[in-house]
Order: C-alpha cells, then structure tokens, then sequence
C-alpha cells in the first residue's frame, strides 16, 4: 500500500504540512563534489540518500529515474549509437527506455530506497513523456516529431514503469520542466501512464513549476497538479513549487497541501540549513 496518502495528512517529518525537498543535485554538490548519484552501489546510494534525508528530513524521496537513463547512454557509446540508428520521432527514447541493464539500475536503486525510507514515501520521477521524447530526440540529434507523438513517448514510458511493479514505491511525477501553461500538453495523452499508475496504485503527480495548478481542470488518474499557484477553482489537492523566494524565507500559501522545494545546487549551506530548521 503506498505511504503517500497517509504522509499528505501527516507529514513524516511532524511538519505542519509535508515539505518535499528536491536535494539530489545539492547533495552531488556538497557531499560528492559533484561527482555523480552512485545509482548502480546500493550500498553507496542509500548512504548518500541516508545523509541527504537526515539533513533536510524530506517528506518524500524523489528517485530522478532520468539521471539513471542519461548516465547510462553517457557512458555506453553503443547504446548512443543504436539511439541514432533511425531518425524517426520517438526512436532515441524506445531505444534508450529499452535498455534492459538501465531498466535494471534504475529498479534496484528504487527498490533499495523504497525498503529504507522508513514512513517516508518513495516517489518516481520522470520527465512528462512528451518532454523526455524531446530532450532525448535532442541528445540524439534526431527530430522529435509533432505534438502527437506525446502517445507514442507515453507508451514507452508505461512500458518502462511496469519494470518498478515490485520495488515499494509510493507515487510517480511527471515533470513538465519550465513548460508554461499554454505549453503543457494535456495530460490525457499520457493516459497508458496513467493507466500503470492506477494498476500498481500509485498516485500520480504532475509538477510543471512555470504554470498554476490544474490549467486543464481535473484529470482522471492526476492525484495532486504541482505549479507555480493555485487554480482558480482547484478541482483536486495541489502543491507549490516553491521559488528563490521560499529560501528568502517567504512562506508558501497556507492552501497548498504539501511544498515541493528544489534546493539550489550552489546555496549557502548555512542559509540552507537555517531555513530547514525554521519550517514547522
């Protein structure tokens, strides 16, 4: 049963409402020297996870499944070569989300994480569909196609996600990046996704920081719209994205049911942790 729900009532961390902290990357810069997430060492993962939670006591972990993907093709020029095999859009991402030693990597490092999160829930994070089909057509010099070819990208997504049916995890975003509102694609045709994420019972999230929650109304199979600012009329829970300013010391809504916090990967670490400490 996933953690998720229960943690949105009561955070974790005894905090007021849940605070997420997207900390990966700072934690590459202050504890690793900016080397990379050690995803392929479980034991090296859920170390470097272990101090990244006990100094922001985040209450969700967020497994950024792409970093593993990317890494991956950086590191194997024969996958980077069938990736450029064809040039039809979509081909680089089939080929990439194909990689069954990828697959592999990336399920174990949520299943390590999943099994020592405690009560804190295990989140997969993943480019929208759509965006990871145009950010890895890029990488690979290839056309990413028209706007319809978001189904397409969806149904290599699903097809990856089933590979985390057992690891534990609680919940999956899809991330839209810095898309604005009249950007976003509507989430209906990431429905194959959807549609694993109700089979295995993950709640499913979509953040798009640049744009206020909900811009398509309600979503069948879309638990909780991350973004820059409530909706109008919010049909379901939404959260903030918080900016520069939240680490100002700006207090987020009070009708925002949880706060997802990127950390600057350059912050002060003093500021940063004095911050942390002030939010109840």
């Amino acid at each position: 049963m996933s953690r998720l729900p229960a943690s949105l009532a009561a955070p974790p961390s005894g905090r007021a409402r849940p605070v997420w902290f997207d900390a990966a990357g700072y934690g590459q810069a202050k504890l690793l020297g900016g080397g990379a997430v050690p995803w392929d060492s479980p034991a090296e993962l859920s170390a470097f996870f272990a101090k990244v939670q006990g100094m922001f006591g985040s209450d969700a972990i967020l497994v950024d499944v792409a970093d593993v993907f990317a890494r991956r093709a950086a590191a194997d020029e024969g996958l980077r070569a069938a990736m450029t095999a064809r040039s039809r859009p979509g081909y680089a991402l089939r080929i990439l989300l194909g990689d069954e030693r990828a697959r592999a990597t990336a399920a174990e490092a949520a299943g390590v994480l999943a099994a020592t999160s405690g009560a804190v829930p295990v989140i997969l994070a993943v480019p929208a569909p759509g965006r990871w089909l145009a950010m890895v057509a890029r990488q690979a010099g290839a056309d990413p196609g028209p706007p319809g070819t978001a189904e397409t990208a969806a149904m290599y997504c699903a097809d990856l996600l089933r590979a985390f049916g057992g690891t534990g995890v609680d919940g999956l975003m899809l991330d839209e990046g810095p898309a604005a509102a009249d950007e976003l694609a509507d989430p209906e045709a990431y429905r194959s996704v959807l549609n694993v994420g109700e089979h295995y019972e993950w709640p499913v999230l979509v953040r798009a920081g640049a744009a206020p929650a909900w811009p398509h109304g309600g979503v069948s199979g879309v638990a909780l719209w991350l973004g820059s600012a409530p909706a109008g009329q919010p049909p379901g829970r939404w959260g903030l994205v918080a900016g520069a300013d939240f680490w100002a010391g700006a207090t987020p809504p009070a009708g925002a049911d949880v706060v997802l916090a990127p950390v600057p990967e350059q912050a002060d670490p003093e500021a940063v942790m004095a911050r942390v400490r002030a939010l109840t």
